[in-house]
């Protein structure tokens, strides 16, 4: 975040797990670092017992530079 970078979430049940299909989420928006804690808590509230994959965007370049599972039933 601090490198400009977006933050994102995508989430799975375990059939699309398997299948790589990923479904994205909302992107994780505010300027302090608790808001975005906050923001995600709710997420991995809102999506229990389903894989939860952190995403990190360059916005200049278009492209991702973190995909990270946080999150598993």
């Amino acid at each position: 975040m601090n490198q400009g970078y977006r933050l994102s979430l995508e989430h799975a049940d375990q059939r699309r797990y398997r299948s790589g299909a990923w479904q994205t989420g909302s992107p994780l928006e505010g300027s302090r670092v608790s808001d975005i804690l906050a923001a995600l808590e709710g997420q991995l509230q809102a999506h229990r017992g389903e894989y939860v994959r952190l995403v990190g965007i360059d916005p200049r370049a278009k492209r991702r530079v973190l995909e990270a599972t946080i999150q598993r039933p």
